[in-house]
């Protein structure tokens, strides 16, 4: 009776772990390989140890690289996507142009082939690796894959706000900023007409998978100024999305459009008395600053102006704080000669001039400073009040 029983329980064990087996052994399918989005046949990965591994003859030939052995030193060696490497069987080292990397184990070697860890080829030639285990999935896709929409976003869009949100948390420009100001929701929309805007990505570099260098350049072309910037970027991938974490302005170029004169012929000949008055206030504006009347500097000055300052600068001065300072501890001189206006709008005029800049507080040894202007008017509270203006002779090429 009692054999029966211990039969019959050991038929039942039997029994039941068939299903168990069976489910282990389908488990025990090979890994698949993804390179660009598309399955290496017959190069099927390994785990070891927790570190994965691939048939390094297969798979360099099925990269379309051509890997060499020397049999007296046990060396193979390959030179792939800029990156040569070495390595030896049965040695815990890899070199990569001249560096070497230690490993965790040593070069393992399989039914008769030879293995090397993925991970740090990837990190070699500059792949991404995703292992998706349920899938039993490798993906090898290079550093930046399907990134070049969310790049040139980042850096259209920076170069339109300059916002802090597009900033890494290190970026040294955020000790300066307001960070709890919506700077992309308050940016003006400028009457200007936009003749042409591209940004082109001259060359990137990813020297990571969340991080890459690039050169980027602006052309933005308006009603009354071409423009060209080139900036060299670094970037980093941060909460989700790129961001700026470094910048160097290193082109500029300005000119004015070809057809400026014939705009402001049009402007005098059929808005004579709006251009006398835009011309009219910004003298008034120059008088009240060289004469630092601090009451009516602020009147003839751009609300927008102040707002942004107020809003932008982080730290208790304000706008008129700034003012009371300049005319306190400089005595800056504006001249504006050969004035005309080159854009006339509904709130915004833009007037072209020479200005000539001097402060009696330096020393300037060939005299003052003389620029071709644009100078940008904001039309509020019933007169045209000063908003900004730009050097036109400031062209300059780091690159």
């Amino acid at each position: 009776m009692g054999r029966k029983l211990v039969g019959l329980l050991l038929l039942f064990c039997v029994v039941a772990t068939i299903p168990l087996v069976a489910k282990a052994a389908s488990v025990r399918k090979p890994i698949q390989l993804l390179v660009n989005h598309k399955q290496l046949a017959g190069v099927n990965p390994i785990v070891k140890s927790g570190v994965m591994y691939v048939p390094y003859r297969k798979f360099f030939e099925a990269m379309g690289y051509k890997a060499a052995y020397d049999p007296d030193t046990r060396q193979i060696s390959g030179f792939i996507n800029g990156a040569d490497i070495k390595f030896w069987v049965g040695e815990d080292v890899i070199e990569c142009n001249g560096v070497s990397y230690g490993l965790d184990e040593v070069i393992p070697v399989f039914n008769g082939q030879v293995y090397i860890p993925l991970r740090q080829f990837g990190y070699f030639v500059k792949y991404s690796v995703y292992f998706d285990q349920p899938k039993l999935t490798v993906s090898l896709k290079p550093y930046g894959d399907g990134q070049e929409a969310a790049v040139k976003e980042l850096v259209t869009k920076y170069y339109e706000t300059f916002s802090p949100q597009l900033l890494t948390s290190d970026n040294l420009t955020l000790g300066y900023m307001n960070l709890e100001y919506d700077y992309e929701a308050n940016e003006a929309v400028s009457e200007i007409p936009v003749r042409d805007f591209k940004v082109t990505i001259d060359r990137i570099e990813y020297t990571s998978e969340s991080e890459a260098k690039l050169q980027v350049t602006y052309i933005k072309h308006t009603e009354e100024l071409n423009r060209e910037d080139v900036y060299a970027f670094k970037i980093r991938y941060e909460q989700g999305q790129w961001r700026i974490a470094d910048e160097v302005w290193i082109y500029n170029k300005m000119e004015l459009p070809e057809d400026i004169d014939q705009k402001a012929a049009a402007i005098m000949e059929n808005h004579f008395s709006e251009e006398n008055a835009v011309l009219s206030d910004l003298r008034t504006y120059y008088t009240a600053y060289n004469g630092e009347d601090f009451a009516r500097t602020l009147q003839y000055t751009a609300p927008s102006v102040i707002k942004h300052w107020d809003d932008y600068v982080w730290g208790p001065e304000t706008w008129e704080d700034n003012l009371r300072a300049i005319f306190s501890y400089r005595d800056e001189r504006y001249k504006l000669t050969d004035e005309r206006v080159v854009f006339l709008g509904e709130k915004e005029a833009v007037v072209q001039g020479m200005l000539s800049w001097s402060d009696a507080t330096e020393e300037v040894a060939e005299g003052d400073y003389v620029y071709e202007a644009l100078i940008y008017m904001e039309y509020a509270n019933g007169r045209w009040t000063y908003n900004s203006d730009i050097s036109l002779d400031q062209d300059f090429d780091r690159r």
